[in-house]
């Protein structure tokens, strides 16, 4: 009866379905932006490396050779589970960056924990440009007031 009922559940379409999410007996699929390496991948959430005003996923020129901004995309779920590395990762990428650009369009969920990191980013001497964010986090943002907060900056 159990392997009839999940047979049922894994093949009726549900929310996860519609949203374009895969679902697997071997468990969640990792997040999956462009073909590069990712600088961080826990299973759960994937930040990979972007280029240019589209920030379009590929390689990037080093950050070594007088380049102040760096562009990435985040991809999956910010949780309580992934926010410590998020958080770790975030605030290794932009040491000694004037602007980071993020691009948020493969962020399925995030926390306020999660959007909080992401904010806190921006600072002193640092800008933060979220590019593509999704309608549920823009609503988020826009509700505790993080889309105005100095130094962030939500692109259209």
């Amino acid at each position: 009866m159990f392997r009839t009922e999940l047979d049922r559940a894994i093949t009726k379409p549900g929310p996860a379905a519609r949203v374009g999410r895969v679902i697997s007996l071997d468990g969640p699929q990792r997040p999956q932006l462009g073909g590069d390496s990712p600088v961080y991948d826990d299973g759960v959430l994937r930040i990979t490396r972007v280029t240019g005003p589209g920030l379009a996923p590929g390689p990037a020129p080093g950050l070594g050779s007088g380049d102040r901004q760096g562009g990435y995309a985040l991809a999956g779920e910010i949780d309580e589970y992934t926010v410590g590395g998020l958080a770790g990762k975030l605030a290794e990428i932009a040491a000694g960056l004037d602007e980071i650009h993020l691009d948020l369009a493969a962020l399925d969920y995030s926390d306020l924990a999660g959007l909080r990191v992401i904010v806190a980013l921006a600072g002193p001497g640092r800008r933060v440009v979220l590019h593509r964010v999704p309608p549920h986090l823009r609503a988020i943002l826009g509700i505790v007031g993080w889309d105005g907060a100095p130094g962030v900056e939500v692109a259209s």
